[in-house]
């Protein structure tokens, strides 16, 4: 039997962000759909000061988990 995770990242159109502002907790995932950019929150700052990821942190990412196909079998091995 299967077992499945679901993550969920906080998503929104730009102007509502713009307009709620609020501080993502530490790692926590913001996808602004009409830029369709994501920003990582770090606990304290707000969205607006936030930059969004960009290629370098992408990198950064498939570095420390691996591309999108051994990140579902690093994830899995790991539970």
């Amino acid at each position: 039997m299967s077992v499945y995770r679901r993550i969920r990242v906080r998503r929104g159109q730009a102007s509502e962000w713009q307009t709620s502002n609020i501080a993502l907790d530490q790692g926590e995932i913001g996808m602004d759909l009409t830029a369709k950019r994501m920003k990582v929150g770090d606990g304290f700052t707000s969205w607006n000061s936030l930059p969004y990821v960009d290629d370098a942190g992408l990198n950064q990412i498939r570095a420390e988990y691996g591309d999108e196909v051994t990140f579902g079998l690093n994830f899995d091995l790991n539970k």
